[in-house]
């Protein structure tokens, strides 16, 4: 797993920009939610999403699997969206609800990305590697295609 945007190859760094680009243009312009990066979190603190007083989420800049990222930004954009009250506990790494609809909204988003600019995958596991999905999230991937 690439722990470092620098280590990735030129071609990998224009698709991982393309794509938080798109992912970030569908938020803020589309949906109307802001978005912040921040680097005053630990490496592993979740990115959180907030739906008042303003539509916001902030991402963790120092998450220490920058290919998940992006997968991360559609699924916070997914609580967001659907008014999910999202507490998450960092001492145990638990969420309460909305985590399974939040992934399946993640991995359509990245499909219709997929589909807008003609990029296809012989499995969807190679879909999921490409795009940083975890591995928990797996089980999803043949009910959503």
């Amino acid at each position: 797993m690439i722990t470092s945007i620098e280590n990735m190859s030129l071609e990998t760094r224009q698709n991982y920009d393309r794509l938080l680009k798109y992912l970030m243009n569908y938020a803020m312009f589309d949906c109307h939610i802001g978005i912040e990066f921040t680097d005053k979190l630990p490496p592993f603190a979740p990115s959180a999403s907030y739906n008042t007083v303003g539509r916001l989420i902030i991402m963790n800049a120092l998450w220490p699997y920058p290919t998940e990222i992006p997968f991360q930004l559609a699924h916070e954009i997914a609580h967001v969206l659907h008014e999910d009250q999202h507490y998450y506990n960092l001492n145990d790494g638990t969420a309460n609800s909305g985590e399974a609809s939040a992934n399946i909204f993640a991995i359509k988003l990245l499909q219709k990305y997929c589909k807008e600019n003609d990029y296809r995958f012989d499995t969807y596991y190679k879909f999921a590697q490409a795009f940083g999905i975890p591995k928990h999230v797996y089980y999803l991937l043949k009910e959503i295609a």
